[in-house]
């Protein structure tokens, strides 16, 4: 089994529900061992609409990366994110893959760490509450130094 961490977040209709929704139904594949508490922050990146709720999801699967990323698609339709979707609209949920064990991975549909993780505070400050001394295995660094550099720079 490998030791996964989702991104969560919601900035459509009634957030709170929508991520708990959303966790409940990663239940089905997903044997989830932590949730982060929920920050709500401001949309980031050219994202429309209201404010985010944000969190993270560590958990263990059996399922491969693609299947991973295929179920979490799967959960987003479920509560109402429509697919396929403009890069910057408003979300009932967003489902994003953080890590996948230590793995390193860079396709077209799918890139493991996540690429904007170090960058971005709504997934770095819940992180530090349940993981803060994981490792990227890209930047070497634990996700308390990824925040604490970012933090830095704002």
């Amino acid at each position: 089994m490998a030791k996964i961490f989702i991104g969560v977040g919601s900035n459509l209709g009634n957030r709170r529900e929508n991520i708990i929704k959303a966790i409940k139904y990663l239940e089905e594949k997903i044997e989830i061992k932590k949730i982060s508490s929920f920050i709500e922050t401001n949309p980031e990146e050219g994202v429309k609409g209201d404010k985010f709720l944000n969190g993270i999801v560590e958990g263990k699967t059996s399922l491969s990366p693609k299947r991973l990323l295929n179920f979490l698609h799967k959960v987003e339709r479920k509560i109402g994110r429509k697919f396929p979707h403009r890069k910057n609209e408003k979300r009932e949920i967003d489902l994003d893959i953080l890590f996948y064990d230590e793995l390193v991975l860079k396709e077209k549909e799918l890139t493991i760490p996540h690429p904007k993780l170090n960058k971005r505070y709504f997934v770095l400050n819940p992180f530090v509450e349940i993981a803060s001394d994981f490792i990227d295995p890209v930047s070497k660094k634990t996700i308390i130094n990824l925040y604490n550099q970012l933090i830095k720079k704002r």
